[in-house]
């Protein structure tokens, strides 16, 4: 099976979360809705990175689908991490957003490595 489309939206929701978190940090010193700007613009990246990601996936090498499934990985791995954190309050003291970023980057790279080393 080819995991296109689940790359794609992983792809995505890392974007979303990156570009809409830049742009609401970057303004909101400037405007006091930042957030307003940010995530429109983070979610037209992320669809345009959805797209790209699944148009480009298939006609890569194994290096370039590696780092996109190691980048499909961090968004949703950050997600799930927020979510305990809120839902679960005994975690709060120990997942904090930090933590959770620190995390879901490095779910990101051992991904990459795993897959890119699968094919040798």
């Amino acid at each position: 099976m080819e995991p296109r489309i689940p790359v794609a939206v992983g792809a995505a929701t890392t974007t979303v979360l990156v570009v809409a978190g830049a742009v609401t940090g970057l303004l909101e010193a400037r405007i006091a809705f930042s957030v307003l700007i940010g995530l429109p613009t983070g979610i037209l990246a992320g669809a345009i990175v959805a797209t790209a990601t699944a148009r480009i996936y298939g006609t890569r090498s194994q290096s370039v689908r590696a780092a996109l499934e190691g980048i499909a990985a961090v968004g949703p791995t950050f997600l799930a991490l927020a979510g305990i954190r809120y839902t679960i309050a005994a975690t709060r003291g120990v997942l904090s957003t930090t933590t959770a970023i620190a995390v879901a980057l490095l779910v990101g790279v051992v991904v990459a490595v795993l897959r890119g080393r699968s094919s040798e």
